[in-house]
């Protein structure tokens, strides 16, 4: 292909698809940190409203979607693990928001095994162990509080 064949297939990807103008962009002017910054907000909304309502909880996909997306536009495993573990800390403060946390928790289990596979898999264990103990004892909470909420839920008394 000649150089303006070229420039006219990048410019009709840049108008056909958002991701793609998303990654061209950041590599006009790459800033990993801020990128972060921007996807913490999109992981952050899929649990909250912008005033700060919880939402439904977010299916699987949508939030795999958000990492996948983060991850294909930066590479450095550090910031990618950060964004994995926020999203764990976004789904424990849903959590606690909720009544009756106990249909989530496996969810939020399963979040967390993700983003320790992530970590174990990138060697940052040592760098992230200390927020893996803290997510995971926060996840514990808020599991012996769906426990007691079982317990004395109304199927106790049978209705």
């Amino acid at each position: 292909m000649e150089a303006s064949e070229i420039a006219e297939m990048v410019c009709e990807l840049y108008d056909a698809r958002p991701e793609a103008k998303e990654y061209l962009e950041f590599w006009l002017k790459p800033d990993p940190q801020g990128e972060l910054e921007k996807y913490k907000v999109k992981v952050h909304r899929l649990f909250f409203t912008p005033s700060g309502k919880p939402r439904k909880r977010p299916t699987i996909t949508s939030l795999k979607k958000e990492l996948k997306y983060f991850s294909s536009i930066c590479y450095d495993s550090e910031l990618i693990s950060e964004l994995y573990l926020y999203l764990c800390s976004v789904d424990i403060e849903w959590l606690m928001t909720r009544k009756n946390p106990a249909p989530s928790v496996k969810s939020a289990w399963g979040n967390l095994d993700l983003a320790r596979q992530y970590v174990e898999a990138a060697g940052l264990e040592d760098r992230f162990a200390i927020k893996l103990e803290n997510l995971e004892e926060s996840l514990k909470e808020q599991e012996r509080r769906a426990e007691g909420h079982r317990r004395y839920g109304w199927r106790r008394w049978g209705w």
